[in-house]
């Protein structure tokens, strides 16, 4: 897993350095943007961390920052401050995935806690991603054949109406779950059945 990120973007040139040295005092390194559009522009696809944004920006608001991070498939949990809070702004970035909404002015450690949730958060979408990934890879290196014989196994189907289901012979079966295990380097159906269904996870 890389190093995380921690991307800060304000249109406030006083604001910045303030968050800067507040999160460089609590060991947490932070990049920072005057220009939504250019910390959008910096964010690689397989980054992990925290974004700090502010609500109001000219050129992109907080929330349409948050909805390019998300349309980029990106890992990057988000934090957004704001000078003034809404009902229906709140509802609405909170309902896109927003770890929180910071208003100001807020303490130093509210941002500090904010932000190493964000990363926590950003890391375990990252680790759950992968492991989907890594299941659809797998299952994907299957025939279709094999695909065909080993959900039937992992839905309880014995070997004997498998063939008859099939109209291949009783060894043909045994040698493709076989095979497809071997493939997926598992031990057992269950094992398949495991992969099978985080390869269908939704990949939020």
């Amino acid at each position: 897993m890389a190093p995380s990120r921690i991307l800060v973007v304000d249109d406030d040139p006083q604001v910045l350095p303030v968050l800067q040295q507040l999160l460089a005092a609590h060991q947490l390194e932070a990049e920072v943007f005057s220009d939504p559009f250019e910390l959008l522009e910096s964010v690689q696809e397989r980054d992990i961390g925290c974004v700090v944004t502010d609500l109001e920006m000219p050129g992109l608001t907080g929330i349409e920052v948050q909805s390019r991070l998300i349309e980029m498939g990106s890992c990057l949990a988000v934090v957004v401050v704001t000078g003034h809070a809404d009902v229906p702004r709140t509802i609405q970035i909170m309902a896109q995935g927003a770890v929180t909404l910071l208003e100001k002015p807020f303490k130093s450690a509210q941002l500090i806690h904010a932000v190493e949730k964000a990363i926590a958060i950003s890391q375990q979408t990252f680790v759950r991603r992968e492991k989907i990934r890594s299941a659809v890879q797998r299952i994907s290196s299957l025939s279709q054949d094999e695909l065909e014989i080993m959900k039937l196994a992992a839905a309880g189907v014995p070997n004997k109406t498998i063939s008859y289901q099939l109209d291949v012979s009783p060894r043909t079966i045994d040698r493709r779950r076989q095979s497809a295990m071997n493939k997926l380097h598992v031990a057992s159906v269950a094992d398949f059945a495991v992969l099978l269904a985080t390869s269908q996870e939704e990949f939020n």
